[in-house]
């Protein structure tokens, strides 16, 4: 049973974040998956989902790669690399802690800087890995409450 658990949240995470500007529901299975009754570990779904967003995630990063030539003549796009570039690794880390749809624009733009790929990977696995993480163990310990 664990096994079918940690791999339909995984792949509902790569999904998630495979799907650009597509919202779907994710932090809620997981929530889902953390609960008592589910009995999965809230720590390794932390590493199962941030692996599979982390993954996901390179749909955006290839969308950047690919569009470069089109953002290169936006004025606003131009100031908006120099500042990403500067300061790349910590947007990334902090932006795929913190639940938001807008994360596909960061992974955008560092596919366009042509950001090295294994850091993308690393810093974006770690960040979503903590997310994740924290997500599960507070509806673990809240549900746990009620139930």
């Amino acid at each position: 049973m664990d096994i079918v658990g940690y791999s339909s949240i995984w792949l509902l995470a790569f999904i998630g974040a495979a799907l650009v500007f597509v919202p779907v529901g994710a932090l809620a299975g997981v929530c889902v998956a953390a609960s008592p009754l589910a009995d999965l570990n809230p720590f390794v779904l932390g590493i199962v989902c941030g692996s599979a967003e982390a993954v996901g995630e390179l749909t955006g990063y290839a969308a950047g790669v690919g569009g470069k030539v089109v953002f290169n003549h936006n004025r606003f796009y131009l100031r908006f690399k120099s500042l990403f570039e500067r300061y790349a690794g910590l947007t990334l880390f902090f932006g795929s802690i913190i639940p938001n749809p807008l994360f596909d624009v960061m992974g955008i733009a560092a596919g366009s800087i042509l950001y090295p790929i294994r850091k993308f990977l690393l810093l974006v696995f770690l960040g979503k890995v903590i997310k994740f993480t924290w997500v599960a163990l507070g509806c673990f310990w809240g549900l746990n409450t009620f139930l």
